[in-house]
């Protein structure tokens, strides 16, 4: 290879050194990008794919790939690698968008969503039980803070003063009866556009200073039956909420299993309260931490009084998953329940992974075949590597002494 082939490949060699060391880097990402000047996240953001949503009453319908049964429908724009978790917890990807039809392939059973019966009997853990029930362990926002439902509010979209805001009020109501410390802000973030998630990141951060357990940012959707999120639970009528995960993000493998942790339980306890997961291109805020999650409480076509009690019932089960001893709350599962931890080395595998195929077919060409690649590779080992490692040296002052 001539100068410029071998820099190549030397900056190749740099990154995957990088990468190998970059797991601490992952993890104070989400820190990072909360003092980056607001242009610059304006930047990734795009770059990294907004969410984007449909207008209340538009909307994807999600059939299987087979036999194109419906599996979903959504307000949200779908994309090929999108996923999907149904009620039953059959997982689905995308594979192809044509319109307003999205058609998905089953991957299996999402057998991780599990909540084992001991830990509802176990005691809560010392941190839990110590835990300072004056400082914030829940805080709830609302990015698109005009969304509303028609029935009770009479539009779906009203500025600055959406519906929305009740929803979230009675999520956080129910949570205080519960002795969990709530920071339930009312911030508008006019206009509904695709910035919104910048305007109300500023929000977003300004509530985690105060290290909250879980960050929630409560919508609705705009699927116009109001049937497909009406739900009896309880002895009431209430709104399924459906739970959405960004999957652009550091923080999305952390961010899916306390996604999973919520479902889990709910379908123990609360069953049929939890409409699925939607796993879409997107970040919604969540590299911000690995608790922060967009919930959709119903639709706009439905009557905004259950969609405030599908709230409800939700805060009543959530200081339980989050392992908060509340006041007058239940002991809290203990820290072992569903995992979220999986964290970063999901996304460095993958940046691995990118780099390592891309250096493989950088060689491929340049030596013209994978003879001459492995030959490449075995001169590398004894001349660039070994002089990176600083074994060049050390072998050359061995050669040296023995012609002495």
């Amino acid at each position: 290879m001539n100068r410029k082939s071998n820099l190549i490949f030397g900056i190749l060699t740099l990154v995957v050194g990088i990468a190998l060391i970059s797991v601490p880097l992952v993890q104070v990402f989400p820190r990072v990008m909360e003092t980056m000047p607001a242009s610059i996240i304006d930047r990734f953001q795009l770059a990294g794919g907004y969410e984007q949503e449909l207008q209340a009453g538009e909307y994807i319908t999600v059939l299987d790939e087979k036999n194109e049964a419906v599996l979903d429908k959504t307000s949200r724009v779908v994309y090929v690698g999108d996923e999907i978790i149904s009620e039953t917890n059959e997982q689905y990807r995308i594979t192809r968008v044509k319109g307003n039809k999205a058609f998905a392939r089953r991957i299996g059973k999402a057998t991780d969503i599990v909540w084992k019966e001991e830990w509802d009997t176990a005691p809560a853990s010392t941190k839990a039980a110590q835990a300072n029930m004056k400082q914030t362990q829940v805080a709830i926002y609302h990015t698109h803070s005009d969304e509303s439902y028609v029935p009770t509010d009479g539009s779906a979209n009203i500025p600055a003063k959406g519906g929305i805001f009740k929803v979230g009020g009675a999520l956080a109501s129910k949570l205080r009866e519960k002795g969990v410390a709530v920071d339930d802000d009312k911030t508008p973030h006019e206009p509904h556009d695709a910035n919104a998630y910048h305007r109300s990141r500023k929000t977003a951060v300004k509530l985690l200073k105060n290290r909250p357990i879980a960050l929630l940012d409560v919508h609705r959707d705009g699927v116009p039956d109001p049937d497909f999120y009406n739900k009896h639970l309880e002895g009431e009528d209430i709104t399924k909420i459906r739970l959405v995960v960004g999957r652009q993000n550091p923080n999305m493998a952390t961010n899916l299993a306390f996604a999973k942790n919520i479902k889990a339980y709910m379908d123990k306890h609360k069953p049929g309260l939890i409409k699925g997961i939607f796993i879409g291109k997107g970040n919604y805020n969540q590299d911000l931490g690995p608790r922060v999650l967009l919930l959709e409480v119903g639709t706009h076509t439905n009557d905004r009084l259950r969609a405030e009690k599908g709230a409800a019932v939700f805060a009543d089960a959530l200081p339980a998953i989050l392992n908060i001893q509340g006041v007058r709350g239940r002991p809290a599962p203990p820290a072992e329940a569903p995992s979220e931890t999986k964290s970063s080395w999901t996304t460095v595998g993958w940046i691995l992974g990118i780099i390592l195929a891309a250096g493989v077919g950088f060689l491929f060409i340049s030596t013209g075949s994978i003879k001459g690649m492995k030959s490449k590779i075995g001169e590398l080992s004894k001349t660039e590597f070994a002089n990176f490692f600083g074994l060049g040296k050390i072998s050359r002052r061995l050669s040296n002494k023995k012609k002495e």
